[in-house]
Formats: structure tokens, sequence, C-alpha cells
């Protein structure tokens, strides 16, 4: 769980449509982060279904 930190900027892999969100938790206990896109969508995902967004 040391992959993301809280602020981090990732994407996630969805096959249909790439989503680009702020990793705003980390849950340790089920291991999965906290990913927010805009301002009122949010969900967790387990670290194989993330990696760092790129500019």
């Amino acid at each position: 769980m040391d992959k993301f930190n809280i602020g981090d900027m990732v994407t996630v892999d969805d096959k249909h449509m790439p989503l680009v969100g702020t990793v705003v938790y980390i849950d340790e206990k089920r291991e999965r982060y906290l990913v927010r896109f805009g301002g009122s969508q949010q969900m967790y995902y387990k670290e194989e279904q993330i990696t760092l967004w790129e500019q």
C-alpha cells in the first residue's frame, strides 16, 4: 500500500472509458484506495486497478 499517496493523480484501468482522479483516502485494512473524480463521484480501487497519471 505504499505505491500511491493521498493527493496523487491516478488513472483507472477501465477498458470503456479511462478516468483520471485523485487519491483521497487509503484503506489499509481493506487494501483499497479511494479515488475521487470531479466533485461528487468517488470509488474504491485495488492497487492493481490504478496507475499514476502522467501528463
